[in-house]
């Protein structure tokens, strides 16, 4: 009997072990961001909602915050908490760097930063458990599955056109290089396809260059540069293809798209490839419209340096007769109007005009560019500046425009204001967000205040 409940008890401890392997194994660890670690994101909370919605949560996985101890930290706490960036009562909070998390539990989970306002500018995340992973038995009579059949490449098709980001464009990315990352990672390509490349001439080139150079942003000795929009790039051999731009620090915050050609599609050839989307057109004539610049995050030295401004400005189309209202903190900024030149060398010893009181409001009253920086020691070199390109008057013929509402913690406006409220008009592009749901953020520099 005893030998017995010996080998019973060696034959339940095995199943026991041979469990607990099982789920060891299905336990999966994600590392928050990926290469980006949990930082104030370039670009807001997409960065790290578009990694989360590559991920699949279960219950017993662990989440991985890696962080410079002492300049993040990360707090779990309430759906209200989090909507609202309230930090005072988190459920936990850790601040020793790398931190890691196990899911106790399916449902929602929240996570924060509490430092300054990192929550306001995009540190935060949601992340959405399903139930245990694992298999909770392990029946002997059960066959495994079967392997997943091989993926098999699309068939034979007629060369295609591709239009690169679609109605992006080819320009510095709002979010980094996830944009064009995003918009390949869909997409077959093969020998005899062509890529087009629109962009404002002046302010964009293509350049195609070597994968050490595209992975170091080396631009000194790229294979092509072509400068004249629109681009068309015929794949004519299979293999990795890398673009990015030779404009300064273009590369840096993600303007760089590497895609993979297969062999020629030996496809039918009398069917003719779709042509490129045409010119956009402006869009109709409108009533003056006001625009808060940078919506609620307002006019401050950006998370992802200039990329914020340029971001929030390129899917905005600005007439003469329209206004800009910089909101800022009193004695921290100042809005600065400068020339071309001295907005590209961030001299603003000599502004067109400086103003320095929150709201502060610029009607454009001629068509042309028009550069904005601020005259605060490094405010230019970290980021805060705003180009913009403004077009003839839009005679309206259509009710007067609405005026965007500045941001809760924007000073309030002066006795006598005229209510403020949201326009249609300054909304992000959903095309353009929709484009970060595929891949995720490299490391590029982040500043603060």
């Amino acid at each position: 009997m005893a030998t017995r409940l010996v080998t019973l008890s060696i034959f339940v401890a095995t199943i026991l072990i041979a469990l607990h392997q099982t789920t060891v194994a299905a336990q999966e660890l994600h590392v928050v961001g990926n290469s980006l670690g949990w930082i104030v994101p370039p670009g807001g909370p997409i960065a790290y909602s578009t990694w989360a919605s590559l991920q699949t949560f279960s219950v017993g996985d662990i989440l991985m915050f890696n962080f410079t101890t002492g300049e993040q930290d990360v707090a779990i706490v309430t759906k209200e908490a989090y909507d609202t960036c309230n930090s005072t009562n988190p459920i936990v909070l850790h601040t020793t760097g790398p931190v890691n998390i196990t899911l106790s539990s399916a449902g929602l989970h929240y996570f924060i930063g509490t430092m300054d306002r990192h929550c306001f500018l995009g540190q935060k995340l949601t992340v959405d458990v399903t139930g245990a992973s694992g298999p909770t038995t392990s029946p002997a009579s059960t066959p495994p599955p079967p392997p997943p059949s091989p993926v098999v490449a699309e068939p034979p098709r007629a060369p295609m056109t591709y239009v690169v980001g679609d109605e992006l464009g080819w320009i510095v990315p709002p979010g980094g290089p996830i944009a064009y990352s995003t918009w390949a990672s869909g997409k077959t390509f093969f020998v005899g396809d062509t890529l087009v490349f629109n962009f404002k001439n002046g302010t964009q080139d293509v350049a195609q260059v070597t994968k050490a150079a595209y992975d170091s942003c080396d631009t000194t000795n790229p294979t092509t540069v072509l400068t004249n929009s629109p681009v068309s790039i015929t794949l004519t051999t299979a293999g990795d293809y890398f673009f990015t731009s030779t404009y300064s620090s273009h590369c840096y915050f993600g303007q760089k798209l590497t895609i993979t050609v297969l062999g020629t599609t030996s496809g039918p050839t009398s069917s003719p490839a779709p042509p490129p989307p045409s010119t956009p057109v402006p869009a109709p004539p409108r009533a003056p419209v006001t625009y808060v610049v940078l919506d609620k995050l307002g006019w401050i030295v950006p998370p992802g340096a200039p990329i914020a401004y340029s971001a929030w400005a390129y899917d905005k189309t600005f007439f003469v007769g329209d206004t800009l209202v910089f909101n800022f903190e009193d004695g921290t900024q100042d809005v600065a109007e400068v020339t071309e030149a001295a907005y590209n060398s961030c001299n603003t010893t000599t502004p067109v005009r400086t103003l320095t009181t929150s709201p502060a409001k610029v009607t454009l009253t001629t068509a042309g560019s028009y550069f904005f920086t601020s005259t605060y020691r490094r405010h230019c070199s970290l980021g805060q500046k705003l180009a913009i390109n403004v077009t003839a008057t839009s005679s309206p013929t259509s009710p007067p425009g609405s005026i965007a509402e500045p941001p809760s913690n924007a000073p309030s406006p002066t006795a006598g204001s005229a209510p403020i409220t949201s326009p249609s008009s300054s909304a992000p592009s959903t095309t353009a967000i929709g484009l970060f749901s595929a891949a995720f953020l490299s490391i590029i520099t982040t500043f603060l205040v």
